[in-house]
């Protein structure tokens, strides 16, 4: 609820959609004010035709999102007379049909795009997006799976690939689209953790081993304030105690792979859950009680 809203500061306003462009977030509402303002005080603001479109553009798909489509259409009917040729337009044409539920004449504006320009990134995701809305997920893999292969690089692309697979029970394609997530982004603590997530649903002792690997790095890298990553060490390792996979080692502190003991670990992530939970509920940010069901819990499932 910005006062440049209500003063109309065209200037303020130019400068917040251009540093949204920059830096490509989504902040529907205020873009949708923001360029509305500007778009319907061009005169004054004093636009270059360029930046004028840019902000046309910025608009419609704001307007999408706040579900004003009237505004979306009237905006791509002055772009389309402008560009009447243009890809960009074609696509906000799609995503307009995609907001009025006609999602296959969407696919059909997304088909012609990519029939022109194949490599077209934003058609090729809008298409995929397209396909998931309408429940049509084998499709959304597949049209996903072909993205990737041309843009290898998109790493929330591979995210969103490997939640589709978990969705559908796909685990060991998930742990390969995970895998693609760490190597492009090795520091990023929550990345090990899924990882860790589905080899740990596996559950062969081989993925056991890997996910305790990948939830030790997500516990290291978060300075132990990860608490599923915590959870999850403290599990595997007990379900590969469970397993008796220490039996017969020459050295009985050691596992088969020659790493630390495989209670010790688990061991250790409970007792920094306990001690997150008791230093809260010190200062008062831990309810009264849940570090009681905390270490109930901790018995129950860890045996610790």
């Amino acid at each position: 609820m910005s006062k440049g809203f209500e003063k109309v500061d065209l200037a303020s306003c130019i400068k917040y959609l251009r540093m949204i462009d920059e830096h490509k977030l989504r902040r529907p509402d205020p873009v949708y004010r923001a360029a509305s303002l500007v778009v319907n005080n061009q005169k004054r603001a004093k636009l270059q035709k360029q930046d004028l479109y840019a902000f046309m553009e910025q608009l419609a798909v704001a307007a999408l999102d706040v579900n004003d489509v009237d505004t979306c259409d009237r905006t791509i009917d002055v772009l389309r007379e402008t560009f009447p040729s243009s890809s960009r337009v074609k696509r906000l044409e799609g995503m307009s049909l995609e907001a009025k539920g006609r999602v296959d004449d969407a696919l059909a504006t997304y088909d012609a795009i990519l029939d022109e320009f194949p490599s077209d990134q934003r058609a090729m995701k809008r298409r995929v997006a397209a396909l998931a809305s309408a429940g049509r997920d084998k499709e959304a893999i597949e049209a996903l799976a072909k993205y990737l292969d041309t843009f290898m690089a998109d790493t929330r692309a591979w995210e969103r690939l490997a939640g589709m697979y978990q969705e559908r029970g796909a685990y060991r394609q998930a742990v390969f689209c995970w895998e693609e997530v760490v190597a492009a982004e090795p520091s990023v603590h929550y990345h090990h953790r899924r990882l860790a997530e589905c080899l740990y649903t596996l559950g062969q002792e081989e993925d056991l081993r890997a996910a305790r690997k990948y939830y030790a790095a997500a516990v290291d890298m978060s300075n132990a304030t990860d608490v599923r990553a915590l959870y999850g060490l403290a599990l595997t390792d007990n379900r590969l105690r469970r397993k008796g996979k220490v039996k017969g080692n020459p050295d009985p502190a050691l596992d088969g792979d020659g790493q630390v003991p495989v209670t010790e670990l688990g061991t250790h992530a409970a007792g920094l859950v306990r001690k997150m939970y008791a230093a809260g509920e010190k200062i008062g940010s831990v309810k009264p009680g849940l570090r009681a069901i905390v270490e109930g819990q901790l018995k129950t499932l860890l045996d610790v």
